[in-house]
């Protein structure tokens, strides 16, 4: 009865139109009063659900993020791209995909590589024979690695809500699986670019245009060099490493002149404003999973899966059906709030890997950020490239399966993602 209140009203409370953090806890705080507790245990919960150093990560990801768009540093990363792949067919998305790759080691969001590959590429790729809907598309589903590629927001807020996970762990084993999507992804560009006849740059740069290019690329990329260093190296926590790529970051761009003082009080609250959104969604998921355990739900899907099967290859299929009908409805955080704590002790009883489990989860619903009907992806690239909707789901779900693909990969060869942890010990 209390489950079936919380998931009614959580379901109403979205298709009204509530803000998802909100419609988490005013739904979960109507199952509180149904049961009879008190409602202190909503502050309680809500408190403890954010009362984490480790969360002190999240702020400084965002500043450093924020800074380097604002910066506009993100020419250098797509000319450091083109020069690898642009005299490929297609090389402009080639290029896109790639700048993302670069751009993923310094924010980690799919937001921010949307935005700001997006506003570079876009047009580019438009005023050179590109479809706009194709353009946006290719940008879409390149922004998908930002989540993947250390650092990863979405790997802190993961290890968060399981615990007793390695952040640096994580941030390793996502490195492959990256790469895998882009590489996936630029096979699918090619695939469509030489059968659309898409164009390619014909003019080689001199020696020195080449070098020029890696100068301005290679200060910009040390950031994300110095975060995998400093973590895997165990010099400083992920905590700690979100703090010194903050700092360069500021350093860098008002060593270079490419910000003023006088920006930098609205990027600090703008900083301030996304984290403060994610604190609140962190809260109230919190809740939302206190009155899933006290009601026996992670218990009931534990014992269902028992009864499917007991084989490990056919729970991971079972899952990933799973996980992919919940990123159709639910968005990537809220997701890995609620289900990453019912579902990674189920993955341990089967023998599954916590790292390998963890990246494939994450993964999985990462890719339902570019698909209908909640999709945050399309429709941040849909206003971006100032396309429709329609046209934009339309070119973007050859590179969805190309990402499916790549999550089969993952999830059938374990070494995929276990193999880099584990060399570097963890």
């Amino acid at each position: 009865m209390i489950i079936t209140v919380l998931l009614v009203a959580f379901v109403v409370l979205l298709l009204m139109g509530m803000p998802v953090a909100f419609a988490i806890g005013v739904s979960s705080t109507l199952a509180i009063i149904l049961s009879g507790d008190s409602l202190v245990v909503a502050a309680h919960y809500m408190f403890g659900g954010v009362n984490s150093y480790l969360l002190v990560a999240i702020p400084m990801f965002v500043l450093a993020g924020d800074l380097m768009l604002h910066s506009g540093m993100t020419k250098s990363l797509t000319d450091f791209a083109d020069l690898f792949v642009g005299r490929l067919r297609g090389g402009l998305g080639h290029t896109n995909i790639g700048g993302s790759v670069f751009f993923s080691g310094i924010t980690g969001s799919a937001t921010a590589d949307t935005t700001a590959i997006g506003s570079v590429m876009i047009p580019a790729m438009s005023e050179n024979g590109y479809g706009r809907a194709y353009a946006t598309a290719i940008t879409v589903a390149s922004s998908a690695i930002g989540p993947i590629i250390p650092p990863s927001l979405t790997f802190v807020i993961y290890a968060l809500a399981v615990g007793n996970i390695s952040i640096g762990g994580l941030f390793v084993a996502g490195l492959v699986p990256g790469l895998l999507t882009a590489v996936a992804l630029m096979v699918m560009n090619h695939v469509i670019s030489t059968r659309r006849r898409y164009p390619k740059r014909e003019h080689r740069y001199s020696p020195g245009e080449a070098f020029t290019i890696t100068r301005k690329s290679l200060v910009v990329l040390v950031m994300p060099a110095l975060i995998a260093f400093g973590v895997i190296t165990g010099i400083y926590t992920a905590t700690e490493a979100a703090a010194v790529a903050a700092a360069y970051a500021l350093v860098l761009s008002l060593a270079m002149r490419k910000l003023t003082l006088r920006v930098l009080p609205g990027l600090f609250f703008n900083a301030s404003k996304t984290s403060s959104i994610m604190f609140l969604l962190l809260a109230t998921s919190s809740l939302f999973s206190y009155v899933l355990s006290t009601q026996g739900v992670p218990g009931d899907i534990a014992r269902a899966f028992d009864g499917l099967t007991d084989s490990p290859l056919v729970f991971l299929l079972i899952l990933n059906i799973t996980l992919l009908l919940i990123g159709l409805v639910i968005d990537l955080y809220p997701a890995i709030l609620i289900f990453g704590p019912i579902f990674a002790p189920i993955a341990q009883q089967y023998g599954i890997d916590p790292i390998h489990f963890g990246v494939l989860f994450c993964v999985n619903l990462i890719v339902g950020m570019n698909t209908p009907p909640v999709g945050s992806g399309l429709f941040i690239g849909a206003a971006i490239g100032r396309v429709s909707i329609e046209a934009l789901v339309r070119e973007i779900l050859p590179f969805i399966l190309m990402q499916l693909l790549v999550l089969t990969l993952i999830t059938y060869v374990p070494v995929l993602t276990t193999g880099l942890p584990r060399l570097l010990g963890y």
